[in-house]
């Protein structure tokens, strides 16, 4: 691993809320098509606690922005797809909860900052009435107030020609622009739980780091919870409380940071690690791979999902899936981890 990911791990995190404001207890997400049903989640169960940032991490294709679109109720609206398991949302469980209600939590006990914001905001509407609306799910203030508001919700952004941006339609606005009314959206009604799935991709990096510390602040102020689903560990070393690492639909290593990136216990987690390609020194002659690819839903390998791409891989991870269970203080699913009781192999 990088020296540039470990300096960024910070020793010590702040302290979350010792009660998980959201539970996600074997979840399956299953999509039925005409010549058989596919697995695109499986056995997945983590927690996300009140103040704490825990961010999701993983290969395109392994299941993250699936887990993040069925906690938001959305996977359930597709009458081919059926979800089980319990999402715990406080008290009330997502997936049984009527429809209704789930819509009523949506846009102010829970929202979401989706990877592709000129299909996420409204072509027809302005930002103005898409941002009002936002604000309206949560409370009701003068109209002069509200407009204030707006407008300080989009210089919180980064957008300071606010009033430019409201009288806008999204096709007027540029992709990051865009991408900012989306998170100005989804924090002005200063929600429980925040979901951003890679919510600074079409950014530049200073206003990525102006947004990112936004999200970190109101988490510290105001016990906001948020799961972040991102490819950057960079990221994920400085801002996260708790990394769950995925695969092929499963949760293959949930831990701290200082954990994850100074002793990885997955197989998987550690390929992840040392394909960051390193940022100072001698450039290697080839930027460093995970050989092989996520495999297809469809066509999953027996028993542990990774062992194709696996140099440990014994003829166990073919015949047996592996089971999560704690190693040195953190939850990992493999049958040849790399760091036993206290010991790093």
């Amino acid at each position: 691993m990088s020296s540039e990911v470990l300096s960024m791990t910070q020793p010590q995190r702040r302290t979350a809320s010792a009660e998980p404001l959201l539970r996600i207890e074997d979840l399956e997400v299953t999509v039925h098509k005409q010549h058989g049903s596919v697995s695109l989640v499986r056995e997945t169960s983590f927690e996300v606690r009140e103040g704490e940032i825990v961010c999701l991490v993983g290969e395109s294709g392994s299941g993250k922005s699936v887990t993040a679109r069925t906690i938001m109720g959305l996977t359930g609206l597709d009458p081919n797809m059926e979800v089980t398991g319990r999402i715990l949302l406080g008290n009330e469980d997502l997936v049984a909860l009527a429809p209704d209600r789930v819509r009523r939590l949506r846009g102010r006990d829970l929202t979401m900052v989706f990877q592709e914001p000129l299909s996420s905001l409204d072509p027809v509407y302005t930002v103005e009435f898409q941002l009002r609306e936002a604000l309206r799910r949560r409370e009701r203030v003068g109209r002069k107030a509200e407009r204030e508001r707006l407008l300080s919700a989009l210089r919180e952004v980064g957008i300071h020609d606010g009033q430019r941006v409201l009288h806008s339609y999204p096709h007027q606005l540029s992709g990051g622009m865009c991408q900012r009314v989306m998170i100005a959206m989804a924090l002005l009604g200063r929600p429980r739980l925040l979901i951003a799935d890679e919510p600074t991709t079409a950014l530049d990096v200073t206003v990525q780091a102006q947004i990112l510390d936004l999200i970190d602040r109101l988490r510290r102020e105001e016990g906001m919870a948020v799961l972040l689903v991102t490819h950057d560990m960079g990221v994920a070393a400085d801002l996260a409380d708790r990394v769950i690492v995925m695969y092929a639909g499963q949760v293959v290593e949930d831990a701290a940071p200082r954990d994850i990136f100074a002793r990885p216990a997955h197989p998987y987690t550690a390929a992840l690690l040392g394909s960051i390609p390193p940022m100072a020194g001698e450039r290697p002659a080839r930027l460093p791979a995970i050989r092989g690819s996520v495999p297809d839903p469809s066509a999953l390998p027996t028993g542990c999902a990774f062992h194709p791409r696996c140099p440990r891989a014994t003829e166990t991870c073919v015949s047996t899936r592996p089971v999560a269970g704690e190693i040195d203080g953190r939850r990992a699913a493999c049958w040849h981890p790399l760091v036993e009781e206290g010991v790093a192999r």
